[in-house]
């Protein structure tokens, strides 16, 4: 029999399986009959006798020693190999003001359209929509619209803006938009699986703690274990935990960078290499999907990111598919200072916590600059860079010297991410009225703000305020959302008196900016699995990542809007609705349709608006037919799923 220096060829997973069911089928066989027992037919022969026996159990002995030895070694090694040296996280508080950026915004405009006026800056009524639709995902409510507008102080806005950066419903609401971000383009769309509600309750807890965006990224990369005690680990639930899958996402996501492309080949129309892909990718080796807990009636299944033993990353030769190329993990943007190769024998939990350190390292400017480009996108309605996950080094952005300065400033300051929605948002550029294409205003990048359609939480949130519906969807039966016209009221028994008009001076204590700001709408929520939100989010679903010009309404949105039991039912003037209360209440029909904008679209009716409203009231003449179509319009209307 080999020794222990020959037991080489036999250290492997197959080898090491053959000689586990040789020593199971030994012990059975080695078993030696009871005392007095008579078998009542004879036995066979064993398979081997003494001498095998005591052979195979020396070579097993060999082989587990051979296996330990080697495992200790590689460890020796790991151990006695020195890790590159990352920089240290420094922090300097930031100097760039919103007025800073607005200069220098003007300096860009000057030197590219210098015959350009910008817009000017937004109402007051139009502002308080699309900072709360902004900040809490969920447009404001008719008191609140009311105490900002007879608000005379001069810092309104940014006292506003401080006030829902601190609400429950700004955590929720950003919580929602990165679980979109990473739900459109999962590998596993299975929800039972990733528990993307899970991910959504995480994120939602980083962001009410302002936990800078770097240490909320590292967790997502490196997370391991249960994905219901630890929804960091839902992102490699997604991509199921595959290294491949979760380079190309991870490099998307967080760098802004599609090097997914160069998994197969050499890039075709960028630099990156296939090697460099595959070097990056084996950052994310060792690790594993793995179920832990089945599904069962009353019973989510539970899955958990597996640490492996021994990581080996390889890659196929293209000249011989047959044959694998080991590849050792080094990160491919250069001027993160990744020069050396990483050795092979680095463990999975170093891999994936030295690869997070190179993504979000303040010596790798692509980090800061993906997630500010990308805030801009989202609140200004466009971005520096063309698409926001596809940045880096090869794409030339508009008005560099802006995003570079505010990714810089944010970056150095710690990654401050209310720090950046702040001073995004208290700029003029922010701030100014929305302009469509046709004007030279809407052609100019920078000089308007521009229109984006709602996401689906902002179209629930949305619907809920003027509707009425319940304040937790989550609570309401997916059957009541489904009854027909003809069937009881939907949603209005559940919310009995939700809708009453307060006293003047408790809507004014209830719209103060501050309290108002902390119990927006949506704050508790979440998407649970097969809940009423779910096929909202279904329904109306957006990847945020998408240009807004390639986001378009579809058939079964306008049907549900449109012909849906549940707008149906809501927009009926019957007691314990929106309208039925402001039928009754309203001093004449002009104080109600002022109403009932406000309610709807944030805002009251313009001249045209109330002359068209007028001439449509004396033609049918009937005035509770003529409210609810009126009430059933604004539903319908492009302003209401739309941000402006």
């Amino acid at each position: 029999m080999p020794g222990a220096a020959g037991c080489k060829w036999f250290c492997r997973p197959a080898a090491l399986a053959l000689a586990t069911a040789l020593t199971m089928s030994f012990g059975l066989l080695a078993q030696e009959p009871e005392k007095d027992q008579k078998p009542e037919v004879a036995q066979e022969k064993p398979l081997l006798d003494e001498k095998a026996s005591a052979e195979v159990l020396q070579s097993l002995q060999q082989l587990r020693a051979a296996v330990k030895k080697r495992d200790q070694g590689d460890k020796a090694e790991a151990a006695k190999t020195p890790l590159p040296r990352r920089p240290a996280r420094t922090v300097t508080p930031p100097t760039l003001t919103s007025a800073e950026l607005d200069r220098l915004l003007e300096q860009y405009l000057k030197k590219t359209n210098p015959k350009v006026e910008p817009a000017p800056l937004t109402s007051d009524v139009e502002f308080v929509r699309r900072v709360h639709l902004d900040l809490a995902g969920a447009p404001p409510t008719p008191g609140q619209i009311l105490f900002f507008v007879n608000d005379k102080s001069t810092d309104k806005r940014a006292r506003l803006i401080d006030a829902l950066l601190q609400s429950p419903a700004y955590a929720r609401n950003w919580a929602h938009y990165w679980k979109d971000v990473i739900r459109f383009h999962a590998t596993n769309q299975n929800a039972l699986q990733v528990r993307y509600d899970a991910l959504e309750d995480w994120l939602t807890e980083q962001f009410k703690k302002n936990k800078p965006w770097d240490e909320i990224a590292k967790a997502m990369i490196t997370a391991t274990g249960r994905v219901d005690e630890n929804g960091a680990a839902s992102l490699a639930l997604a991509h199921e935990a595959k290294p491949v899958e979760l380079a190309g996402e991870i490099s998307r996501i967080f760098l802004g960078v599609q090097i997914q492309c160069a998994q197969c080949h050499d890039h075709k129309t960028d630099s990156w290499k296939r090697e460099q892909f595959h070097e990056f990718a084996a950052f994310f080796s060792g690790t594993r999907a793995k179920p832990i807990v089945r599904a069962m009636p009353g019973q989510l299944p539970v899955f958990e990111v597996e640490v492996q033993g021994r990581p080996r990353y390889t890659m196929p030769d293209l000249a011989n598919p047959t044959k694998q190329i080991p590849v050792a993990p080094k990160f491919f943007l250069a001027s993160a200072k990744a020069d050396a190769k990483l050795p092979e024998t680095i463990d999975a939990v170093a891999r994936r916590t030295l690869g997070a350190s190179y993504i979000t390292g303040q010596d790798n400017p692509w980090f800061a600059r993906a997630f500010a480009n990308r805030m801009w996108y989202a609140l200004m309605g466009e971005s520096f860079y063309d698409a926001v996950d596809d940045i880096g080094p090869e794409r030339t952005p508009k008005a560099p010297e802006v995003i570079e300065t505010l990714a810089d400033q944010w970056q150095r300051g710690g990654y401050d991410i209310r720090w950046l929605l702040r001073t995004i948002m208290g700029t003029e550029a922010y701030q100014r009225r929305v302009r469509a294409a046709t004007t030279a205003a809407g052609k100019t990048a920078f000089a308007s703000n521009c229109p984006s359609r709602l996401r689906s939480d902002q179209i629930v949130e949305a619907l809920s305020e003027a509707l009425g519906l319940p304040e937790d969807l989550v609570a309401v039966p997916t059957a009541a959302l489904n009854r027909g016209p003809g069937g009881k009221p939907a949603l209005a028994a559940q919310d009995p008196g939700k809708n009453r008009p307060q006293s003047s001076k408790k809507a004014v204590e209830s719209a103060r900016l501050a309290s108002a700001a902390a119990q927006g709408k949506g704050q508790g929520k979440v998407t649970r699995l097969g809940g009423p939100r779910t096929a909202f989010n279904a329904l109306f679903g957006i990847d945020p990542s998408i240009p807004n010009d390639d986001v378009m309404g579809t058939i079964p949105q306008a049907l549900f809007l449109m012909n849906g039991p549940m707008v149906h039912n809501r927009t009926q003037a019957r007691p314990g609705t929106v309208l039925g209360e402001i039928l009754a209440t309203a001093p004449d029909d002009r104080a109600a349709l002022n109403a009932l904008y406000l309610r709807v679209l944030s805002r009251q009716p313009n001249a045209k608006e109330v002359e068209a409203c007028s001439a449509y009231m004396a033609k049918v003449g009937h005035r509770v037919e003529v409210f609810e179509d009126i009430y059933w319009a604004l539903i319908n209307s492009t302003e209401f799923v739309s941000r402006r």
